[in-house]
């Protein structure tokens, strides 16, 4: 999950070890605090290579 600020440079992803409800709770935050729009896109799941 990839979650972004409309008006700033915000974001935030579980790409960076985060868990969905962790970027939930910041966006929410992030919203609260500025006012600010976010949005969201699903980010695909990991490849797995197997040798």
């Amino acid at each position: 999950m990839y979650k972004y600020c409309l008006e700033c440079e915000w974001q935030c992803s579980t790409g960076e070890g985060r868990s969905e409800a962790d970027v939930s709770k910041e966006a929410i935050e992030h919203f609260v605090e500025t006012g600010h729009t976010v949005d969201s896109f699903r980010l695909p799941p990991p490849v797995i290579r197997m040798n």
